[in-house]
């Protein structure tokens, strides 16, 4: 039967199930950075028929073909252009340029604009082209821009290679990280301990104890604490065997000084002679009956004492193993806390920064028409009044949703990196309470639930910010997931003063609350009133070990049904 390192096999496993993990996630940000980039190249399109459309219309209006053709082909230019259909009001193609998709699957005469589904790598954007005169609106055509999907990956190739080399480096740093804590903190030990269990010898048990020096683990020390009582118990079971022979020694010197008394008084003691040597023989037989029976128990007691050693050893692995799968789920849990503020956080800052891309597509097109009327000699006063006015306004939309997504990504920054750390660093709570709570608006914009904060301005303090970032972020997702379950409008409140030299926090929600039961197991881990939707009950477990193991605090909690649920905190920190 073949035989396998324990730190190879739970290294093996440990890594196969973080490689397919990260297989995993990096396919889901690939996939997610394809179609968001897809959706800003429809949107460009969008952007681009909106600038064109008055143009065209009114050259299409004056049948001035050789406009309409200029203006195709400048369309046709632009990186996010693949390709470009221009149709009358009869549905007659007048400019088919680029990719397009056949004119028989393009509507005859469509009501209203709509954006073209992906088809033989092909999307686009069609809108009817109208033309007010006098008042009155007559659609004169249509227009259609196409881009592909060579487009959509040409754009995300940077962000595809800086997945991929992120997902490549982590992944080496872990196998290096875990190679080395297995190494020392097992393989070393274990390979000390068989050297010195090896140079046991039953002549010598004094030289034969186990001494693991600078040795912390409690197994092995358990373990040697096991292994040196066992060889205190056989020095206990030698000197009983000594003394037992003593005994024997002393016996037989008794026995022969009454066989000399008997040879001294043979002639006179004949009749008698015989029932003394059969007493004698009697307890001579007694004592090898009872050398017999102490060296049976010796025996038996060497047998208990090997398979007490063995279901101690077993004991001590499976508690091992379950110390370490619990901190795998806490550490996992922590990063899926984490994993979904990062894709709140994403899609909102996607909203500014392609509307500034928008802007900037619209400012660089009326900077290249001030060009070519400059160029032509054509350009009025009016023409650069109008320039100058949207420019402003373009601008003026740049800046704000540049600045917009700034902010989004500063809150986000300092919590996402706390989340991850146990650093200890000085901070303004209410200020990073403000930026954890605005890292969660995400999951708050499409609700009508409110978060009220009251907390001193001037309120700095000393501790690990992660710690509190964690112990919130999971307080306002169970009130959200949990209480806010059939509430509509939830409400959650948090209060911190400062009492001497502690923290009092005081946060409570008006969710649907907990019964008495659930109470008593609110913080056992694994418990979860969520299990068939995918709930891992470790949430408020965190939240216990945070405050009362790295915060050093204390929590309570008080609910019943219909009456929300308020967690008490106190905690010691160092005030600035």
């Amino acid at each position: 039967m073949s035989t396998s390192s324990i730190s190879k096999s739970l290294l093996t496993s440990v890594l196969s199930v973080y490689f397919l993990l990260t297989l995993l996630v990096t396919c889901v940000q690939v996939v997610a950075e394809y179609y968001d980039t897809k959706g800003m190249l429809v949107q460009e399109l969008q952007n681009q028929q909106s600038t064109v459309s008055d143009s065209l219309a009114r050259s299409l209006w004056e049948f001035n073909s050789p406009q309409v053709e200029a203006t195709a082909e400048g369309l046709i230019n632009i990186s996010a252009i693949a390709g470009v259909i221009v149709r009358d009001d009869t549905g007659a193609v007048l400019i088919n340029l680029g990719d397009t998709l056949p004119i028989s699957e393009l509507p005859v005469k469509p009501a209203e604009n709509f954006t073209i589904s992906e088809r033989n790598g092909l999307f686009g954007y069609f809108s009817t082209l109208i033309f007010e005169f006098s008042g009155n609106s007559t659609m004169v055509g249509d227009i259609t821009l196409f881009s592909t999907r060579d487009i959509a990956i040409d754009r995300i190739k940077i962000s595809l290679y800086f997945i991929i080399g992120n997902a490549v480096i982590k992944s080496l740093f872990l196998i290096l990280l875990f190679s080395l804590a297995f190494n020392r903190m097992l393989n070393r030990p274990m390979h000390d301990l068989t050297n010195q269990i090896r140079n046991f010898r039953l002549d010598d048990l004094k030289h034969s104890r186990l001494d693991l020096k600078d040795q912390r683990n409690t197994e092995f020390l358990m373990v040697e604490q096991a292994y040196n009582q066992l060889l205190d118990n056989l020095e206990d079971y030698q000197d009983d065997l000594q003394r037992t022979q003593q005994q024997l020694l002393q016996a037989n010197r008794q026995l022969d000084e009454q066989n000399a008394m008997l040879e001294q008084e043979v002639a006179r003691k004949t009749s008698s002679l015989s029932q003394v040597l059969v007493d004698l023989e009697r307890r001579k037989n007694e004592l090898e009956l009872r050398q017999e029976k102490l060296e049976r128990e010796i025996r038996q007691r060497q047998l208990i004492e090997q398979d007490l050693r063995d279901t101690n050893t077993r004991l001590q692995n499976s508690f091992t193993a379950l110390e370490r799968a619990q901190y795998q789920l806490l550490e996992s849990e922590k990063m899926a806390s984490l994993g979904g503020l990062v894709a709140g956080i994403t899609h909102d800052v996607n909203t500014p920064i392609g509307i500034s891309i928008t802007a900037a597509s619209f400012i660089r097109e009326r900077i290249t028409k001030l060009e070519q009327a400059l160029t032509d000699k054509s350009l009025t006063q009016a023409q650069l009044q109008e320039f100058l006015s949207t420019g402003n306004e373009g601008l003026e939309l740049l800046e704000n949703n540049l600045s917009r997504a700034s902010d989004l990504i500063g809150s986000f920054k300092q919590v996402a990196v706390d989340q991850t750390s146990e650093a200890i660093r000085d901070i303004n709570l209410k200020k990073y309470l403000q930026d954890v709570i605005q890292a969660l608006r995400p999951r708050l914009k499409n609700t009508q639930h409110e978060i009220s904060l009251e907390c001193a301005d001037d309120l700095n303090i000393r501790c690990p910010a992660g710690a509190l970032a964690q112990i919130f972020t999971n307080l306002i997702l169970n009130s959200l997931i949990h209480g806010f379950e059939d509430t509509t409008q939830g409400k959650i409140a948090i209060t911190i003063t400062r009492e001497q030299e502690q923290l009092a926090i005081t946060y409570s929600d008006n969710g649907k609350g907990l019964t008495a039961e659930q109470m008593d197991h609110l913080f056992d881990p694994f418990f979860t009133t969520k299990r068939q939707q995918g709930g891992s009950g470790l949430g408020t477990h965190i939240i216990r070990n945070l405050v009362s193991q790295t915060l050093n605090g204390e929590i309570e909690a008080d609910s019943a049904p219909g009456r929300g649920l308020t967690y008490h905190f106190r905690i010691p920190v160092i005030f600035l």
